[in-house]
């Protein structure tokens, strides 16, 4: 559990790092993912939706509520230790430093 979120730390700083994290960047975000949950919900992307919440509020507010969403938590951070990149293959961009 601990190595996932280890994991899940450094892909955040390494995707954050090539994409640096605005408020405007973080709002699409969050309204891509309720999209996404609205046109098909799921438990998973509820979970998605609140991570992009929760990213949307870190950053407003400095604080890391991006963490309550366990399930995508721990998702990037797997995703992070088997590719390197927190990204799935079908949305990577390939823009990563």
């Amino acid at each position: 559990m601990l190595d996932l979120l280890n994991h899940y730390r450094a892909g955040m700083a390494a995707y954050d790092y090539c994409h640096p994290p605005t408020l405007q960047s973080q709002w699409a975000a969050f309204t891509t993912e309720l999209k996404e949950f609205i046109a098909e919900p799921s438990l998973e992307e509820a979970w998605d939706v609140l991570h992009s919440f929760g990213r949307l509020v870190w950053k407003l507010t400095g604080i890391p509520l991006q963490r309550l969403a366990h399930p995508t938590v721990r998702k990037h951070g797997q995703r992070y230790a088997e590719t390197g990149c927190i990204r799935s293959r079908r949305n990577c961009e390939g823009r990563c430093c």
